[in-house]
């Protein structure tokens, strides 16, 4: 194949000719007998490599002799010829003509219709793969033929789809699929959709909705979807018919008959319809969707068989081609609406109908975020509905309509604010120097950017000429709630204000932001004289006033980012009091939020020093009064300003003197916090603090942060002392490599931190092991070899009985240690009752090391032995005479897989006999049931046999080793079979030997004499039965001198064994 590859790459055709003659004259000289079908599959899957490689000139002659062989009788033969054209028509760099293409095509086809083709396995697929892919590529060198082909290719693909191999229906729809994008392009199916060939590939298509392909309906109906998908508007009026039949499926699919194989509910049917249904939807648009399927009805206004459509519609509108149109909203959805909802208020309707017509009116109402997602006609159709919006919003007595209203605006907001993005990325190009051959490139650019955000500009402007209207609206709605308590619904609302505040202009924003700071400001002045008062904090009024002051302070948070900046100055004026009061939690969280929100939104809010100076004292101050939910926020504003800090010129050492000495005790505790993102956060601030006192003075600065770290070591409670030895850890960490300072006073800070390990508290023990394992890893083996024996009796402290949390963590300091210094070295410093520790550590590492290297060896052992076999199988794969023995060796090959298991599985088993119960509530069952599987090699060889057994249900005992033993094994082995066959056709009357009827007869007689107890056997039951006057049933070998003799060995065996050594329990 290497040298076919080489010719084919350098264009040589002397190898292809000589091959192509080669095969057909074998082909030639072949006859029709089967007596050459072996040849002739070997020489046809050499083939299968070499087609792809060989030149156009042959390619076309070979396919046309291996046509013949698609409807001979081996069905071998007939499998590796379809495998040879598949594989010749899927490669790519195979060279076949237009030609050969029409040539392959044909012949596959007639080769299914002539009836010798299987309805299942790989022949199948094949057989719808080929033609599939051949006319593919047919499709690109010559349309016209391709066109010719068609409908006889995809009539043939669905005739396919009707078996039941799953397999094949999946290839014959992802076929279709493929012919058809290839063949039947949007324009063809739009313009040529009455020709006849056309014609014919419809009806095959529609066929395929039919009870008769219920069964492959799964892949059936996805098909339909992706090809609705594919050709869009073009899909009209062509696939009409398929989609009315869609919908009429889906009406009906209660009535359905179910599949006798692989039968779907009427649910799973129902959502294979609406999935065809929703792509349609997507292809044609809402409009052209209704006039093809319409949904309403006289007398019920939407008609119940029909309201399915609704979810459908809703969840495909997001994805149409054309986009959404507010025109259809109002056209089509608001007429029907506002019918439900005048039938609902009708005094003839029931309860019951008044409630389905409510529904139906919120159903309707629910299309609206969906049209609105990506609606093309907002500049021209929003006016038209903008008071209905605001109606919809304000009336009570539908209130979900006001979070499907709002979840609409957001979305045509969201698509103007493309605007703003893309002058930004216009400018920023510009303002780049570019060079004279890119100007003209530039220029169409901008020329396309130009008309979008035409567009986007009059969209934008059509939704801000009504912000004066929406924003007071939604300023309203929100007041009327408790963003405590409905928290999803006022964030619907809040969105929706801050997406129409950006619209609007800048003086309407202003001055509404400073009406919601009077209300806040009385708000909380009039909650504070009322419980001076003495009414108290839980009562009504203070309450209602609390619900107003949250009310407020989140609107100006939606409104922040669009004030200017004296507003700003406003806001922090207004909530730096709430920063040192933590009566009302929920407000000093959402203060803490303004603060954020002002220093993302307003930058320019921290780089005036005196602003910075007043904040970082402000902070400061409300260090005892932060409240717990309010503490993740807060640490973002400290992260805003050490990054301001950082930013600005050491001037008047405000952070050295007052920011991170009053702050760093309230970053520790943050590190020891439940909350696993503030607990990041927090130590993120700390790196962040550390690194700002070491930009301010390189030399001291990050000893000076370490020092102050360290002050909480002193600390009276333990879980102070826990977190400064963890943030001690993350700063050695993160500066300790790189730090030469900390590197110096490594040795004493772990001789400190050493102290503490004889402390009680565990969450303090657990820091300081941290801590011992980091500074194992840092600190070089000389330094500290003087601190082993503190760390030792400090360890063995904890690694009593009672303290087993520890057990593990300080087993592995141990063994880091004895890695490093070395067993004896570790041994030496342990007490002399602990030294067994050691010693187990040192046997439990060998050991595992041991079986490490055994693994390591037995995997070797593996691969090798794999490449050695691989090597074999392939080199005996290569011989002309083994074909008939492939299943024999694999069926060998897994026998000794599954003896190799069972040795290397061992362990205990059951005993176990077919006819055998067995009573696990016996108290000896464990005894007489159990046994261990490792035993030796010939009970293993044996115990994959069963024993024979006679007419009666007797087993036949075969000889041991001894018996093989006696004379040549190859002959005695013969000689065993033909003595066990012939004794067993005795026993059951089958030998019709006049020799040995005598025998047999003796032999049956001498079996019924009654003597081994056949006499107390029930006629008509299992088991024995007693019989009056006589001795208890009972089953002995009568003792005949006979039975002794060597030739008559293996009978008083055989007898025995049907009689003796039966357990309690059998029968």
């Amino acid at each position: 194949m290497d040298i076919l590859e080489l010719h084919a790459a350098k264009g040589c055709d002397a190898l292809s000719t000589h091959i192509a003659s080669f095969a057909e004259n074998v082909f030639a000289s072949s006859k029709k007998d089967g007596k050459d079908d072996q040849r002739l599959v070997l020489l046809v899957a050499f083939l299968k490599l070499a087609l792809p490689l060989l030149q156009r000139k042959v390619v076309a002659s070979l396919v046309a002799a291996l046509a013949r062989f698609l409807d001979a009788n081996s069905k071998t033969l007939r499998l590796v010829t379809y495998e040879a054209l598949d594989a010749l028509s899927a490669a790519p760099e195979s060279q076949l003509t237009a030609d050969a293409l029409r040539r392959l095509v044909a012949a596959v086809l007639d080769a299914q219709s002539s009836g010798s083709l299987e309805a299942q396995g790989p022949v199948a697929v094949y057989a719808v793969r080929i033609p599939a892919q051949a006319l593919v590529r047919l499709a690109a060198v010559n349309a016209e033929a391709a066109r010719d082909l068609l409908p006889r290719v995809v009539s043939a693909v669905c005739s396919h789809i009707a078996t039941d191999n799953d397999r094949v229906q999946r290839q014959a729809a992802r076929s279709l699929l493929n012919v058809l994008k290839a063949t039947l392009t949007p324009e063809v199916l739009e313009t040529e959709g009455t020709f006849e060939d056309v014609a014919r590939v419809l009806a095959s298509l529609q066929s395929l909705t039919s009870l008769r392909f219920q069964g492959a309906w799964t892949h059936i109906f996805p098909l339909i979807a992706e090809l609705f998908r594919f050709y869009g508007p073009a899909s009209r009026p062509a696939l009409e018919p398929i989609l009315v039949t869609c919908c009429e499926l889906h009406e009906a699919a209660d009535q359905l008959p179910q599949q006798q194989q692989g039968g779907k509910s009427a649910q799973a049917l129902s959502q294979l319809f609406a999935l065809a249904a929703g792509a349609a939807v997507e292809a044609l648009g809402p409009r052209a969707f209704l006039e093809i399927v319409p949904i309403d009805h006289p007398t019920e206004i939407v008609s119940e068989q029909r309201a399915w459509l609704l979810p459908v519609f809703r969840d495909s509108l997001r994805m149409a081609q054309r986009g959404g149109e507010l025109g259809f909203f109002a056209d089509v959805v608001l007429p029907m609406a506002r019918a439900c909802e005048a039938g609902a208020r009708e005094q003839s309707a029931t309860p019951l109908q008044a409630k389905k017509l409510q529904t139906r009116a919120i159903q309707l109402w629910t299309l609206f975020p969906s049209v609105c997602a990506r609606a093309v006609d907002v500049d021209t159709h929003f006016k038209k509905i903008a008071k209905v919006l605001a109606s919809a919003m304000a009336d009570k007595r539908y209130p979900e309509l006001r979070l499907a209203v709002c979840q609409g605006l957001q979305n045509l907001v969201k698509r103007t604010r493309a605007l703003q993005k893309s002058v930004t990325r216009r400018f920023h190009r510009e303002t780049e120097d570019a060079e004279v051959e890119d100007v003209e490139e530039d220029a169409e650019e901008d020329e396309e950017e130009q008309l979008d955000e035409a567009k986007l500009a009059r969209d934008r402007a059509a939704l801000a000429k009504f912000s004066g209207r929406y924003v007071p609206l939604l300023l309203s709605f929100v007041e009327e709630l408790d963003p405590e308590k409905d928290t999803e619904r006022a964030q619907v609302l809040l969105d929706t204000l801050e997406g129409f505040a950006s619209l609007a202009e800048a003086e309407l924003i202003g001055s509404t932001f400073k009406k919601v700071m009077q209300k806040l400001l009385e708000a909380t002045t009039e909650a504070k004289r009322v419980e001076t008062e003495g009414a108290g904090s839980n009562s009504k009024r203070a309450v209602k006033l609390r619900q107003i002051s949250h009310a407020q302070m989140a609107l100006a948070l939606a409104l922040l980012a669009h004030v200017d900046d004296a507003n700003v100055a406003l806001l922090y004026r207004v909530i730096k009091p709430y920063l040192l009061d933590d009566a009302d939690a929920p407000m000093q969280k959402r203060s803490y939020a303004a603060l954020v929100a002002i220093c993302d939104s307003h930058p320019k809010f921290l780089s005036e020093e005196s602003q910075l100076q007043d904040l970082t004292r402000a902070i400061c101050e409300s260090l005892l009064t932060c409240s717990v939910p309010a503490k993740k926020m807060r640490l973002r504003v400290l992260a805003h300003l050490i990054r301001a800090l950082q930013a600005q010129p050491a001037t008047d050492g405000l952070a050295e003197k007052e920011l991170v000495p009053n702050l760093v005790g309230e970053i520790m505790l943050c590190t020891k916090e439940a909350n696993g993102k503030a607990r990041e956060a927090a130590f993120e601030l700390l790196v962040a603090m550390a690194m700002l006192l070491r930009a301010r003075d390189p030399q001291n600065g990050l000893m000076e942060f370490i020092s102050m770290v360290l002050g909480g070591l002193a600390a009276r409670t333990p879980h102070m002392r826990s977190a400064a030895v963890i943030c001690l850890s993350r700063l050695v960490f993160e500066f300790g490599r790189e730090d030469p300072s900390i590197a110096q006073a490594m040795p004493q800070l772990l001789k400190t931190v050493l102290m503490l390990l004889h402390e009680k508290a565990r969450e303090v023990i657990k820091s300081v092991i941290g801590f011992m394992k980091l500074g194992i890893a840092v600190l070089p083996k000389d330094q500290l070899e003087q601190f082993l024996p503190d760390i030792i009796n400090g360890l063995l402290v904890w690694i009593g009985e009672s303290k087993n949390r520890f057990r593990a963590k300080t087993r592995i300091i141990l063994i880091k240690l004895c890695r490093k210094f070395g067993y004896e070295h570790i041994a030496a410093l342990v007490p002399e009752e602990d030294r067994a520790l050691i010693r187990h550590i040192k046997k439990t590492k060998e050991r595992e090391d041991k079986k490490k290297s055994e693994l390591a060896a037995e995997a070797a052992e593996r691969r090798a032995a794999k490449k050695n076999r691989d090597a074999f199988e392939e080199f005996m794969a290569d011989s002309d005479d083994e074909g008939d023995d492939d299943e024999a060796a694999a069926m060998q090959v897994l026998k000794r897989k599954k003896d190799l298991h069972k040795k290397q599985k061992g362990g205990k088993v059951i005993r176990e006999d077919e006819d055998d119960i067995v009573d696990f509530l016996d108290d000896n069952a464990a005894v007489k049931n159990i046994f261990s599987a490792q035993r030796g090699s010939n009970a293993d060889e044996e115990s994959d046999d069963e024993f024979q057994m006679t007419k009666d249900g007797r087993m036949i005992i075969p000889g041991g080793e001894d018996d093989d033993m006696e004379g040549d094994s190859d002959s005695d082995n013969e000689d065993k079979i033909k003595q066990d066959v012939a004794s067993q056709l005795q026993r059951m009357g089958l030998n019709n030997n006049g020799k040995n009827e005598k025998g047999s007869r003796s032999k049956r007689k001498r079996d019924d004499d009654g003597l081994n107890g056949r006499e107390y056997r029930a006629k008509k039951a299992g088991g024995d039965m007693k019989k009056k006057g006589k001795l208890e049933p009972y089953a002995y070998i009568p003792l005949d001198p006979k039975l002794m003799a060597k030739r008559n060995k293996r009978e008083a065996v055989t007898r025995f064994g049907g009689s003796v050594g039966k357990r309690r329990g059998k029968k």
